[in-house]
């Protein structure tokens, strides 16, 4: 019993502190794992465009926007996944200034900073609290924090007296005084979303701790780190990177896989990188990449996700199963519900903690009385 004590109080006091981030993390995450489709349905005018018989060159597309926003830095494209789909750039930095453009006439359609959309906002509140890399860690720490609330709650969730109980803790009692209806909902439905609520949680911590959490996976699989970026044999007197069309098609030759972003080099040292997604990644992104020179378009490097070692296969389905597309639209639709199981576990775990204070100030109370 005793130990049983100090598990309760661990798990109050983890859950009084970590329950607001936990609570903000999963409901704006449920509405992140939809976000492509509600911004499709909010800004269509920016998303979607009129098919079109052929797509304009790339180089043609990216200096139409370098000419419209002379004085933002051009970091990141990503590639149309859709016929319908269009061009978007990202400016700065990967959450600051969104440019889109029409891949079949040119057209720049317009642009907006991240912050100043309702699924950019609610983006921003779920990765980094809107307060940049420290609101990261803090989320980071609080997945962690999840997964010890786990812990302790399935060992306060364990029958004292053996397993012969433990059908009890699925139920609820619905017709039982409201206290104890309280006390089975909790128990109970955190028995039955311990297992992803553990996902979830170690899912979020690789992405944001995700150096720390490679090489624990590249250790226990014995398995090879990724290698590191090539660098750029740098040229002072080149002008410009060669061709992005070519690049792409020499891209294609290597690994032919649709591109998903291309990633601008923002230093003289850096390389321009083609990323790709091979028919058997579950990441909608894609973990292949093509490294190259920035001012010869010479191929530095092949990262072929369909070749990596082990621990970086197991590493790379992490991001698809937090976001839940590893499934589908079920295991999505999964990812929703699960995102409002901290708001209910905190709730609902809150009112048993107030009706346990109350009973002990009444009781208290009364020995002062007596």
């Amino acid at each position: 019993m005793r130990t049983r004590r100090v598990v309760f109080n661990i798990h109050l006091y983890i859950g009084l502190a970590a329950g607001l981030f936990l609570i903000l993390s999963g409901l704006t995450g449920s509405m992140v794992v939809f976000r492509d489709e509600i911004e499709g349905l909010t800004h269509p005018e920016l998303m979607e465009t009129a098919v079109g018989e052929e797509r304009l060159p790339v180089q043609a597309v990216l200096d139409a926007v370098k000419r419209a926003y002379p004085e933002d830095k051009l970091l990141y494209l990503r590639m149309p996944r859709t016929p319908q789909q269009t061009y978007l750039f990202k400016m700065n930095n990967a959450h600051d200034l969104f440019v889109y453009a029409d891949p079949y006439t040119g057209e720049v359609l317009g642009g907006h900073r991240q912050k100043d959309t309702f699924m950019g906002w609610i983006a921003l509140l779920h990765t980094e609290l809107l307060v940049g890399e420290l609101g990261k860690n803090i989320l980071g720490v609080s997945a962690l924090l999840l997964i010890c609330l786990c812990g302790t709650g399935l060992f306060l969730w364990w029958p004292p007296n053996g397993i012969r109980n433990i059908s009890r803790g699925f139920k609820i009692g619905w017709t039982a005084p409201w206290k104890k209806f309280i006390f089975d909902a909790h128990r109970a439905f955190g028995a039955y979303t311990i297992i992803f609520l553990i996902i979830v949680a170690f899912t979020g911590v690789s992405l944001v701790f995700n150096k720390t959490v490679a090489e624990l996976i590249n250790s226990l699989t014995a398995s090879a780190s990724r290698p590191s970026p090539p660098n750029s044999r740098v040229d002072e007197t080149a002008d410009s990177i060669p061709s992005l069309d070519a690049l792409l098609n020499h891209a294609d030759h290597i690994l032919p896989a649709p591109t998903t972003w291309i990633t601008f080099p923002q230093t003289p040292q850096a390389p321009l990188v083609v990323r790709k997604k091979t028919p058997d990644e579950f990441n909608p992104n894609g973990r292949s990449f093509v490294y190259f020179d920035q001012y010869t378009g010479d191929v530095l490097l092949v990262e072929n996700a369909s070749n990596a070692s082990l621990g970086a296969r197991i590493f790379n389905t992490f991001y698809p199963i937090h976001t839940g597309v590893i499934g589908g639209l079920a295991t999505r639709m999964l990812q929703v519900v699960i995102g409002f199981a901290p708001l209910f576990l905190f709730a609902t775990g809150y009112m048993m903690w107030r009706n346990r204070r109350k009973a002990r100030a009444y009781k208290n109370n009364s020995k002062v009385a007596y």
